[in-house]
């Protein structure tokens, strides 16, 4: 059953929180560069505040999502993490870019 739109900013944002975390416990356990480790929790910490905010730009949040995952995506025991992102993209009705040009 789907959500009624009142309810579904909600469910979004709470489907990306949880990718987030996801995303958050796999970066931990990669073995890629510390610098790019650090850009990638920014990017979740970035996502995370526009999430709490009051007004939430979705646009915004779906190129941060796409920008996470395409760091990842070079990484094959992250592959888990990046289609948990692409669920949350996609059931925010955002556009998936981050596997262009593979």
């Amino acid at each position: 059953m789907r959500p009624t739109p009142a309810q579904t900013p909600d469910v979004e944002l709470t489907d990306i929180h949880h990718a987030l975390t996801a995303v958050h416990e796999t970066v931990g356990t990669l073995t890629f560069p510390r610098c790019d480790q650090e850009d990638v929790y920014e990017l979740i910490r970035r996502v995370e505040l526009e999430i709490a905010g009051p007004h939430p730009d979705m646009q915004l949040i779906g190129t941060f999502l796409n920008s996470i995952a395409r760091s990842l995506r070079t990484q094959p025991e992250a592959r888990e993490a990046c289609l948990r992102i692409e669920d949350a993209i996609e059931r925010a009705g955002l556009p998936s870019t981050w596997q262009a040009g593979i």
